[in-house]
């Protein structure tokens, strides 16, 4: 077979019709092609030789082109409306590849789909997957409409697939977010994603509402990379445990620093391997983690219930209840634990509240609808929560008007009842950020902003994600993968959702690196006066300054330690 040369030759087996002066002039939306055999922008590839048939019906008059050279006495076609037959042939010629393109008249869009000269085509078996994404994309992706001009090839696999079209987008800024890596690199991720179901995680557990599921997890909710400068050492400083866990069990905590995972010396060049099994093991096992002091911990990863809620606890001072509420993600399987958090801070009558979301990079809308209702409390009765814009056809069905989404005043559907006995009724709080405050924890805050109920924010600026998903089973009956897509912009109820390169602190205080000299400092235990975004927050609350964890830092001349760049590991979600 000669591939050098190619060309295609395109007969169409319809009635041939001439298009007169009268054709009609409207622009309808869409491109009046229904029941096609392709989907737009899909890939074909043919051997030389080898003919592929299209069928689809159109609204009206119709022209085929095509991109290729080769296609020179029939390189516009024409047909009537109604049901129409391609057939294309693929010929020897210098061209590799040619895009062909369907438009009907008086219509604002096209159709087309690309022939590829190459080997017989072979079927992926992410194929199938592929095409119910594709099909979803087409109708709820906020950039929809650009995504149907894209070039697809659904014999990727399924992950391959969403990443290499999205990415190949240019309007869709809002879903490719930028990041600077630790050597000042910029790249770029996607919050779309798609995951397939490990079906032996599937919870047997049964109650209303979302239930729990279950995960692979030491107990790590977040680590921190720490190189010597000195020496090609790193430690893992543990930020976060979740109650309960493996970790938690053993007796690691905050602060404490991993120097050897199984017996072996993490260093510059195995770091990110160890971090990437820590924080997000695949599989059931074992593992020994031995801290700086030389203590060894054994540690388990097996399936396992992670519960977010990392601590609650009132505190009082001063004259003052501070209720203090670690929280690391929107986790609506977990929202009676979070209520309960809420119900002990109304018993204890708080005056304050600390909510700390430093580690939280969102989740389910309805959670952050929880806490942001029972925060506001009563002034929270028949006020907005939050507004949707969505695609341009799905605004187009609504009348151009944003869907409202209200406090949960009335009435909590998960929970299957009031959240009155979780209403604080309070009027400003203190909420701690960091650069991977996301999403749901922004959604929050704005919520509350919206409805006038002042945000304090002490620490880093946010990450900076206004857009939200609404997921899919694929396929819809014994579903084998989760498509999670951007599908919305979230705003306030003052119509506010500009919040993309994030929110900045009123108090900028860096929990790495409190001497402001470059370098690592020790973390500190939550709730406590050493532990610097808490103690900033309680200052402001009492009035009264705290002795920060400044004077109790080691000296930098010491260690000369420096936090390294985080992967981002975990998804970040807007989730309704």
């Amino acid at each position: 077979m000669n591939l050098r040369n190619f060309s295609i030759t395109l007969w169409i087996l319809t009635t041939v019709f001439v298009l007169s002066c009268s054709e009609k002039e409207e622009n309808f939306d869409g491109n009046g092609i229904t029941q096609s055999s392709w989907s737009n922008g899909e890939v074909f590839t043919l051997s030389a030789g080898e003919t592929h048939v299209v069928t689809f019906t159109a609204s009206d008059s119709w022209t085929a082109t095509t991109t290729s050279s080769a296609l020179t006495a029939l390189s516009v076609q024409s047909g009537i409306k109604g049901e129409n037959r391609i057939s294309i042939t693929a010929q020897n010629s210098s061209t590799q590849e040619a895009t062909i393109t369907i438009r009907v008249n008086g219509y604002s869009l096209s159709s087309r789909f690309v022939i590829k000269l190459g080997t017989a085509a072979t079927t992926s078996s992410d194929t199938g997957i592929n095409k119910l994404m594709d099909e979803y994309l087409k109708e709820y992706y906020l950039w929809n409409k650009d995504y149907q001009l894209t070039t697809r090839d659904f014999s990727q696999a399924y992950d391959d697939f969403l990443e290499n079209t999205l990415m190949s987008m240019t309007t869709n800024t809002l879903d490719k977010k930028a990041y600077i890596d630790g050597n000042g690199n910029t790249f770029y991720s996607l919050f779309s994603y798609i995951e397939k179901i490990d079906q032996s995680l599937k919870t047997s557990q049964i109650r209303s509402g979302i239930a729990k599921k279950k995960s692979y997890s030491y107990g790590f909710a977040k680590l921190l990379p720490v190189v010597s400068g000195s020496s090609n050492d790193v430690s893992f400083y543990v930020q976060a445990v979740y109650p309960e866990s493996s970790a938690s069990t053993a007796g690691l905590k905050r602060s404490m620093a991993i120097t050897h995972v199984g017996g072996v010396k993490i260093s510059r060049s195995n770091w990110s391997t160890y971090y990437y099994d820590l924080i997000l093991p695949t599989s059931a096992s074992t593992s020994q983690l031995t801290n700086s002091e030389g203590t060894i911990y054994t540690v388990s990863s097996a399936p396992t219930y992670t519960n977010p809620v990392i601590l609650s606890k009132v505190i009082e001072t001063d004259g003052k209840k501070i209720g203090y509420l670690v929280y690391s993600e929107f986790d609506a399987g977990f929202d009676q634990e979070l209520f309960d958090a809420f119900k002990s801070f109304k018993d204890a009558e708080i005056t304050d509240l600390i909510l700390d979301l430093r580690y939280n990079s969102g989740g389910h809308v309805m959670s952050a609808n929880l806490i942001s209702t029972c925060i506001a409390g009563n002034a929270a009765k028949d006020k907005i929560f939050a507004q949707y814009r969505y695609n341009d056809d799905r605004m187009k069905a609504l009348g151009g008007n944003y869907e409202a989404d209200y406090f949960d005043y009335n009435g909590y559907s998960n929970l299957g009842g009031s959240l009155s006995a979780g209403f604080l009724n309070l009027t400003k709080i203190y909420c701690l950020t960091g650069g991977s405050t996301a999403s749901s924890s922004e959604l929050v805050i704005n919520a509350l902003r919206g409805i006038d109920v002042e945000v304090v924010l002490i620490g880093q600026t946010t990450l900076g994600k206004n857009v939200g998903m609404e997921g899919v089973d694929l396929p819809k009956q014994n579903p084998t993968h989760e498509l999670y897509p951007i599908t919305f912009q979230s705003y306030n109820a003052k119509k506010f959702g500009d919040f993309g390169n994030g929110f900045s602190p009123q108090y900028k205080v860096d929990e790495f690196d409190q001497n402001g000299d470059g370098y690592f400092d020790n973390l500190f235990d939550f709730c406590t006066d050493e532990e610097p975004l808490y103690a900033k927050a309680k200052s402001l609350i009492t009035g009264k300054s705290v002795k920060t964890s400044a004077s109790t830092t080691r000296s930098s001349a010491s260690g000369h330690e420096k936090a390294l760049s985080q992967p981002i590991l975990k998804r970040i979600g807007m989730i309704k």
